[in-house]
């Protein structure tokens, strides 16, 4: 199997691109590079893309968002492992690589596989942001420097399809921007995200409502045996990709990329990954791994927090019983600061730990957050140390820092470095 040209592979993990209704004019033919024998389109040479305004950003965002309806559309009652099992199974159209029942390779030198915070995963945000980038590239445009970003575009404009409030990523807002914003990249990396939570319940504000105890009670089972559908998504993923890059005659890197409650989940993956063997026979090795202020499992860290609570509510009470005796004549008991209920930071080596098949890993984290998930009730999520990590405390964040820690320039740009370091 011949696999396509190097400009090509990005719009695979995407799916196939549709004409996309021109912005601008198209780039003076001296601009263009002639592509190799056979490919479907011609490769543009990166330093002939001029930065998109933000009405052909959005427009490209929509037929984007068309094209990935149209060619996958949804199915009632389908689980959201299996909508983001076929919206990965998407060749380039006119390829002639084979569209399989599973993930599909594009032929890139990077595969990163990311896995999403609590209630963070929406699983057409990352192929829409792949394919607005590629649909941008083929008019000779790139995404623009600075505000509006293409998550947010992206977000918004899934909010607008849908008609309803979707899951905030902040692994799209931030490692995977900064990827698409690099042409270079966005041309030699396939993003493939996971959601990380163990309990469906979790997985957004309102699908507590929809499941039954059975369910609650069979996924407690796999979480505690190991056995989650995101970890093991990403695990058959991984072995139908070596598959077909074999196949393919190449040997793509692997990348871990995590947030939140997804730093647990990069950790159980890489456990199991060590089954895997990599071209040499050994097992596989993941020469990147980075995790953005990662915390135990979603629903333990939830338990912890509403500890918390509890102990707050206490401690409210005792300020009411020392504003009784404050009261008094001659007495004064001075009510005590009530902090914020957290899930907190703290070292926790038997969840949070660097795997032996793990080479870089960079992990990042921030003590000030307050505000958590935003929902009620109200706590704050601060993220823990890697034990065997590089471990990056980034200060300079505010109440709501869990969510801007994702977007942070230290933790992209190291993102991006380490990516770059794999393509030299």
């Amino acid at each position: 199997i011949t696999p396509p040209p190097a400009s090509a592979r990005a719009r695979q993990s995407a799916g196939p691109v549709q004409p996309a209704k021109p912005a601008t004019s198209p780039p003076p033919s001296d601009q263009l590079q002639t592509a190799a024998a056979g490919s479907a389109a011609p490769a543009l040479s990166f330093a002939a893309l001029t930065p998109a305004t933000p009405a052909q950003l959005e427009a490209a965002v929509n037929d984007a968002i068309q094209a990935s309806y149209a060619q996958v559309p949804n199915r009632p009652g389908e689980s959201r492992h299996d909508l983001n099992r076929r919206l990965h199974n998407q060749p380039l159209e006119g390829s002639s690589l084979p569209q399989g029942k599973g993930v599909h390779y594009d032929g890139s030198d990077i595969v990163v596989i990311a896995f999403e915070g609590t209630g963070a995963f929406e699983p057409r945000t990352a192929p829409i942001m792949q394919d607005a980038t590629q649909r941008l590239a083929a008019q000779g445009l790139s995404l623009p420097p600075s505000s509006p970003s293409l998550h947010y575009t992206t977000h918004m404009a899934l909010k607008a399809h849908q008609g309803k409030e979707v899951n905030w990523s902040g692994l799209a807002a931030g490692p995977l921007n900064s990827l698409l914003q690099d042409p270079t990249l966005a041309d030699q990396t396939q993003w493939l995200s996971f959601p990380s939570e163990e309990f469906e319940a979790l997985s957004n504000p309102n699908a507590f409502q929809d499941v039954s105890f059975k369910q609650v009670l069979r996924e407690a089972v796999g979480s505690t045996v190991g056995e989650t559908p995101g970890i093991n998504s990403a695990l058959i993923a991984l072995l139908e990709i070596q598959k077909q890059a074999r196949a393919q005659g190449k040997n793509p890197q692997f990348v871990v990329v995590s947030h939140s409650s997804g730093g647990r989940s990069a950790v159980k993956f890489l456990e199991k990954a060590k089954q895997i063997s990599g071209p040499d026979g050994q097992a596989l090795k993941f020469p990147v791994v980075m995790t953005i202020d990662p915390v135990r499992e979603a629903h333990e860290a939830l338990a912890e927090a509403f500890k918390e609570l509890v102990y707050k509510g206490t401690e409210h009470q005792a300020n009411r019983v020392r504003g009784w005796f404050d009261a008094l004549p001659l007495i004064e008991v001075k009510p005590q600061k009530v902090y914020p209920p957290l899930v907190r930071h703290r070292p926790q080596p038997e969840s949070l730990y660097a795997p032996s098949n793990a080479g870089k890993f960079l992990s990042f984290y921030q003590r000030k957050d307050t505000e958590g998930l935003k929902m009620e009730p109200h706590f704050g999520i601060q993220g823990s140390p890697v034990k065997g990590a590089t471990n990056h405390e980034i200060k300079d964040v505010g109440s709501a820092g869990h969510g801007e820690i994702t977007y942070h320039p230290t933790v992209t740009g190291a993102f991006v470095t380490a990516l770059k370091g794999l393509l030299k």
